[in-house]
């Protein structure tokens, strides 16, 4: 049951990531190059947040298999 939240948080993340890069876009697309360098260093932490958990995810099920 753990393993699937964690999928499912890590999932969401990584999804949710892509609303920062679609503002990272328009920021760039408006010349705002502080916002679009900020905004894509935003995306990257919560794709890298998102990779860990579900990481995790597949520990927590290799550890249940066992």
């Amino acid at each position: 049951m753990r393993a699937r939240i964690y999928d499912m948080v890590g999932l969401g993340f990584i999804l949710g990531s892509g609303y920062f890069f679609y503002r990272t876009v328009e920021f760039l697309a408006g010349a705002d190059y502080v916002a679009g360098l900020m905004g894509l260093v935003v995306a990257l932490f919560v794709v890298r947040a998102g990779v860990d958990i579900s990481r995790l995810a597949v520990a927590v099920r290799e550890e249940g298999s066992r």
